[in-house]
């Protein structure tokens, strides 16, 4: 189970446990078997295993540095290095000036509500230093050449829009056939985790999932499905110098989050929740402009607090460069035609709580909202995630790197299962 701990500030979550909740039974009709081949997956947990903050090097470094240069005491003076420790310290600019102002207002809250919580885990015996898996000396990421096809794809013709149901569902006889991920929804209806061959690559897609591999300017096919999610999350590719640097992947300009089709795919009352950095300019964006445009208001600000698998903070929390926290900005859909009255299944939201878990090391890989978000959403929701990642069981999922986390190189087998004819009926039919 993903929810390890909870109090009424929030949850301490198990990414990787919630993970492998949809990879306990498997089937795979690749290799040219004529029999479905069962066995059970789990994520590696190498990408799970952050034992120490993450300055912890560089600190170290600086503390080697200092003795090497108190030693060297007949060393000359470093000009260079006195002159810039004189130079004045410059002032705060607007951003930084706004970012230090929010970060005192949420202080006490992720330093006090984060303190029980990582005493329960650690009770329980979930927040320890001891490595729950051997690490191994290189932890490497596959090399994903998704949003690359992605572009590709723009230079085939475009679907025909009046196609009611875009929606290709893999069966028994087309695991191993071309798909056409661009144009269509693909959905595992089965509730067994199929592990099937894309575009020469193996990914594991968990059971009762669906996904549609595009751009922003290929999601007519979710829009066209005439689907209507009661819960839809959102992490966007935010524009920053750190992604400039790192080329991880392309941005999204914030006036391009605006033609997102976010009202058309919302059922009255549904809940969205965006991932926000920690820039006071993108969640300022967030609650005066892009929800206001979506008709959605502004309800909550939820906090994702990052540890180390011993309960300390990934970074310092008064650290003036990066904070060990993240951003969750929720609001409800307020159609201005539809008049329905709330349905009393959900919860009153409330306007603060924290989300604390050890965070993948494979970057924008966010933990799952499903548990913590059962409560304020309808008894049998239809989930839908955008700009994702990987695929969750129950949820749509959409983005230019989809499956990305999906690829069977994040995953270990554990055991091989007896086949079984109930799982075989539901793959045929």
């Amino acid at each position: 189970m993903s929810v390890v701990c909870a109090d009424s500030c929030g949850w301490l979550l198990d990414s990787c446990a919630h993970i492998d909740e949809g990879f306990q039974r498997c089937v795979s009709y690749s290799d040219g078997l004529e029999k479905p081949k069962y066995f059970k997956c789990c994520f590696k947990r190498e990408y799970f295993n952050t034992l120490k903050p993450h300055v912890q090097i560089q600190q170290n470094t600086d503390i080697l540095n200092t003795a090497n240069l108190s030693n060297a005491e007949h060393a000359k003076p470093d000009l260079q290095t006195r002159k810039k420790r004189k130079r004045k310290q410059r002032d705060l600019n607007t951003g930084e000036l706004d970012a230090h102002i929010y970060h005192g207002k949420v202080r006490s809250v992720v330093l006090e509500g984060s303190r029980a919580l990582l005493e329960a885990g650690r009770q329980c015996g979930y927040l320890t230093e001891a490595l729950t898996a051997p690490p191994s000396e290189s932890v490497l990421s596959h090399e994903c050449r998704l949003a690359a096809l992605c572009d590709m794809a723009k230079q085939l013709p475009l679907m025909d829009e009046s196609v009611e149901a875009p929606v290709q569902t893999l069966n028994r006889d087309g695991l191993d056939q071309s798909l056409d991920l661009f144009s269509y929804i693909t959905e595992n209806p089965s509730d067994c985790a199929y592990e099937v061959t894309l575009m020469k690559e193996k990914y594991l897609l968990p059971p009762r999932s669906r996904f549609l591999l595009s751009d922003i300017t290929r999601i007519h096919p979710l829009v066209n499905s005439g689907d209507k999610f009661d819960l839809i999350v959102l992490d966007p590719p935010w524009e920053n110098k750190s992604v400039k640097r790192s080329n991880r992947y392309s941005a999204l300009p914030s006036s391009q989050l605006k033609q997102l089709p976010v009202p058309a795919l919302a059922a009255p009352e549904c809940l969205v929740v965006t991932w926000v950095t920690n820039r006071a300019k993108h969640l300022r964006f967030i609650k005066e402009e892009l929800y206001p445009n979506w008709a959605v208001e502004v309800l909550a600000e939820w906090l994702w607090v990052k540890v180390t698998r011993s309960g300390e903070f990934v970074f310092p929390l008064d650290s003036p460069h990066k904070k060990p926290y993240e951003v969750l900005v929720l609001g409800r859909y307020r159609s201005t035609t539809d008049h329905t009255v709330r349905s009393s299944a959900a919860e009153d939201l409330p306007e603060q709580r924290l989300l604390i878990s050890v965070p993948s090391v494979l970057h924008s890989h966010k933990p799952s909202l499903s548990a913590v978000l059962k409560p304020y959403i309808s008894r049998k929701p239809r989930c839908l995630e955008l700009f994702a990642r990987s695929l969750q069981c129950d949820w749509t999922s959409w983005g230019n790197e989809v499956i990305k986390f999906q690829h069977s190189s994040y995953f270990t087998r554990e055991r091989a299962e007896e086949s079984s004819k109930t799982s075989e009926t539901q793959l045929t039919q």
